[in-house]
């Protein structure tokens, strides 16, 4: 019987993607990927549909993929096609679309193993879905409110202890010649005005949490976690802000946090979700986000914690 061939749909220097690949290999399977941003400059594909679907090939510069072969597919954030300089930008738009949804469409009609399918992912990545999700599994969540009323958010910020403000999707922002970053920041309700009307804010009581977790679940049943701790102030509110002071160490998933992780991934039909959790010194884990495409490798790299080896079982049918 040949052994299994996932496909990784990731960008060429994809670190989790190097990781999947690796454990992938350590557990028999083979192993292709196929990097959209090669797309078409240096790589193709020829596709027919028969009677089972779409078969063919994907032709890529370290060979061809037979898309029949196709077990498993780890989806890891594929970059935006890149096409040649000569076409105007109506050709461009239009040369953009096609490969999208013709990719798109194809991908996704495979009837295949995926860690996780995009349309579940594209679903996934709401946050208000995110909350109202794992509430509704048993996570202890922060007081929130979304709204564009500058009325009700200065109410909420003024009768509780500590309040901060969260993106819901989108946490980088484009200023003149330069992209920041949106971290969670502290919200002062003096200076809340009628600006907020212009579009929803996301606010949450401030969790006093000891320390972070960063926690990845698959929905074979495997659970990993990682306790991030830092005694800078601006990193104890948001670890992004200060990686160079992070400490690491692999930790104890509690079976209540647990069981409600993999009841999340049930809920959203996700085979993956990297979640975050604060946690306080009388050891609450509370629910912070559940980003299914976010970064875990430098976790491993750091603890050894076998994330990847989960991912490869996922991929390959191994129940843990």
């Amino acid at each position: 019987m040949a052994a299994p061939l996932v496909l990784l749909l990731a960008e060429q220097e994809d670190g989790e993607a190097a990781y999947v690949r690796d454990a992938l290999a350590r557990h028999g399977a083979r192993v292709v990927q196929f990097d959209t941003a090669s797309f078409p400059l240096a790589s193709g594909a020829s596709l027919r549909l028969d009677r089972d679907g779409w078969c063919g090939r994907l032709t890529t510069p370290d060979g061809t993929i037979p898309l029949e072969d196709v077990t498993a597919v780890y989806y890891r954030q594929p970059q935006p096609f890149r096409f040649p300089d000569s076409l105007s930008e109506p050709e461009r738009r239009f040369a953009n679309v096609e490969a999208r949804f013709g990719f798109g469409g194809v991908f996704m009609s495979l009837p295949v193993r995926w860690v996780s399918h995009p349309a579940r992912l594209a679903d996934a990545e709401y946050r208000p879905l995110q909350m109202a999700t794992a509430a509704r599994c048993g996570f202890t969540l922060p007081v929130s409110l979304l709204t564009n009323d500058p009325d009700d958010a200065k109410t909420f910020a003024r009768t509780r202890e500590g309040v901060v403000y969260k993106a819901t999707m989108h946490k980088l922002i484009s200023e003149a010649d330069r992209v920041r970053m949106i971290y969670t920041t502290p919200v002062n309700p003096e200076t809340i005005n009628a600006r907020l009307s212009t579009t929803l804010h996301l606010f949450q009581t401030n969790i006093p949490k000891s320390h972070d977790v960063r926690l990845v679940a698959t929905g074979s049943g495997h659970t990993h976690a990682v306790a991030i701790h830092t005694d800078d102030p601006h990193g104890h509110q948001d670890f992004r802000t200060a990686y160079d002071t992070l400490t690491y160490n692999i930790t104890p998933v509690p079976a209540a946090v647990a069981d409600a992780c993999h009841a999340y991934l049930s809920a959203l039909g996700l085979a993956l979700g990297v979640f975050d959790f604060a946690v306080t010194d009388d050891g609450a884990w509370w629910f912070l986000e559940c980003g299914p495409g976010a970064q875990w490798a430098w976790l491993q790299e750091r603890t050894g914690a076998p994330i990847s080896d989960a991912i490869a079982d996922t991929l390959t049918g191994v129940a843990p």
